[in-house]
């Protein structure tokens, strides 16, 4: 019987990763190849990222009924692991002996996660059963996101700008209008007013956010797998693998403590600890060569955690099975 268990967690672990790392490898593969040049990858990433995620979201939240008490307990275990992760990655970096321009860096390299482009997928595969709880915990989930876009700016803005950073007006400014701007945290807002208000779309409004929502994860998907390959490791190779290791063990473990704490549901539990551990973002790089901190570190980690994210994820959702 435990036999039996065994194989049908790592059978149902199998079916909620495969797909979204097989698609992550076309779009290497794809790029790799020259079928998708670097300039394609740039314009399929901006559909994703400002036509086709936000009208997923806005479709999925607006149908949605979450629960707001497992909402908040879902940002208190997010921001509360990010907090403390920023925190023991200062420390560990000053352990290492990484330059103060370096250190916000690496803090922002280990708490920073994929959330749009990994977590999403990930849970939408892991809560797609027809029952009720399944529902609402990927409404849940949808909800959680726009308050930790915020969580993850404002902080990489601040980690960025530690004594030793050399950040310009003009970068935090573009920062802040970034935020302002971003269409994940306005199509959160959307979705979150219309489920709130009860008013649904008409029909041809619904099906057509429905099928622009469609194409939001492979897009998604195949420029991670693109943006994986123009990559390269780059910076000191001990101080790369410490802060992936850090962003994919590290900061789920932290959170895995503090919803025991506050007794999450097991649903919420994998909801936070599959966000947790999602490789860093591609943004922190960005935003990394925006203030003119440590881009080869920035890179490093982006990559290595990418790498690293395959057998956490696959942990995470052992736990939680």
């Amino acid at each position: 019987m435990d036999s039996r268990f065994r194989r049908h967690v790592l059978i149902v672990i199998l079916d909620i990763l495969a797909p979204i790392f097989l698609v992550i490898a076309l779009g290497w593969l794809l790029t790799r190849s020259g079928f998708l040049s670097g300039q394609a990858l740039l314009q399929v990433n901006r559909l994703a990222y400002w036509v086709a995620l936000p009208a997923l979201l806005v479709h999925r939240i607006a149908q949605a009924s979450p629960d707001v008490d497992a909402v908040a307990g879902l940002l208190v275990v997010g921001g509360g692991a990010t907090v403390l992760a920023i925190v023991a990655a200062l420390v560990v970096a000053a352990l290492l002996g990484l330059p103060p321009q370096s250190r916000g860096t690496f803090a922002q390299g280990v708490y920073r996660g994929n959330l749009t482009f990994i977590g999403l997928p990930i849970i939408l595969y892991a809560f797609s059963g027809p029952d009720m709880s399944s529902a609402s915990a990927e409404a849940s989930a949808l909800l959680a996101f726009g308050p930790m876009v915020v969580i993850y700016n404002v902080l990489a803005v601040l980690v960025l700008l530690l004594p030793g950073a050399t950040g310009h007006g003009n970068a935090v400014r573009d920062a802040v209008k970034g935020l302002l701007t971003n269409p994940i945290l306005i199509a959160c807002l959307i979705g979150l007013m219309m489920s709130l208000s009860g008013f649904s779309f008409p029909t041809l409004m619904d099906r057509s956010l429905d099928v622009v929502g469609q194409m939001a994860l492979p897009l998604a998907l195949l420029c991670i797998g693109g943006t994986l390959h123009t990559s390269r490791i780059r910076g000191r190779l001990t101080w790369v693998i410490a802060g992936a290791a850090m962003k994919v063990a590290m900061v789920p473990a932290i959170g895995f403590g503090l919803a025991l704490w506050l007794g999450l549901s097991a649903e919420h539990m994998r909801i936070a600890l599959i966000l947790l551990a999602c490789p860093t973002a591609t943004a922190s790089y960005i935003l990394v060569k925006q203030l003119q901190g440590d881009e080869a570190l920035a890179s490093g980690i982006v990559v290595v955690s990418n790498l690293l994210a395959v057998p956490a994820m696959v942990v995470v959702l052992a736990v939680t099975a």
